[in-house]
């Protein structure tokens, strides 16, 4: 790296605290590292940070709320989580890499050279994550915020998520399977039930901008439209 990048490392567990401090340490990182969530919200406002290495499992905020936290307020430095369990809804939540204990050394270092490369290379928070869906209605999925004729709608996580996919693919089908194993993880009839809710929702927000509509595809899955002319 061209320079010590400064990152901010939450792990509860003294040993492996220790252990990858030093993995980090001789991939060119400058490291400070906390012992649990409420001291990694306190140390991140106190400074500004190049990366974020979090276990999800910390004692006081867990890795989820941090995430939370950091994203609602508009912050794009990029979260690498690291941690033995299964928490790979931290990737819909906002984080930027998943990593698991236990990995390679040579791929670690590889994975958060990349995440910091990515992030060298992003102009703002608001180009990136601002979605325009119409003249009317924006949608901004790091802070959930979806925006129509000038009034706000905070979304919660899974309609946001639910947007979000609908979004990246403007006028085109997004099916059902798809959306659900991007959700949820699994396809089903239950979770075809509950997406229909979040489509449903969703639906009652956006029939205030009467370019949008979000349609059936009979059984295939749904689709944004957006009916007006773009100059």
């Amino acid at each position: 790296m061209e320079k010590r990048w400064r990152m901010l490392y939450a792990e509860d567990d003294l040993v492996a605290a220790v252990a990858y401090t030093e993995v980090f340490e001789k991939a060119g990182f400058e490291i400070h590292t906390v012992r649990d969530g409420d001291e990694a919200w306190e140390v991140y406002l106190s400074a500004g940070w190049d990366i974020l290495v979090l276990d999800m499992d910390l004692p006081g905020k867990d890795g989820y709320e941090l995430i939370k936290l950091i994203r609602e307020r508009g912050d794009v430095v990029p979260i690498v989580i690291l941690s033995s369990l299964n928490h790979y809804n931290a990737l819909y939540e906002g984080a930027d890499e998943y990593l698991v204990k236990g990995m390679r050394v040579e791929e670690i270092w590889a994975r958060l050279n990349k995440t910091i490369e990515h992030a060298r290379h992003k102009k703002s928070s608001k180009e990136l994550s601002i979605c325009a869906i119409s003249s009317r209605t924006t949608f901004d999925h790091m802070t959930r915020l979806l925006s129509i004729s000038g009034e706000e709608y905070k979304l919660k996580a899974t309609e946001s998520r639910v947007l979000r996919l609908l979004s990246m693919r403007l006028n085109e089908l997004c099916p059902k399977q798809e959306m659900c194993e991007n959700i949820w993880g699994v396809h089903n009839d239950t979770k075809e039930r509950e997406l229909a809710r979040y489509i449903s929702t969703l639906r009652k927000i956006l029939s205030v901008d009467s370019f949008v509509a979000i349609e059936n595809d009979y059984a295939d899955g749904y689709r944004l439209t957006v009916k007006e002319k773009r100059h």
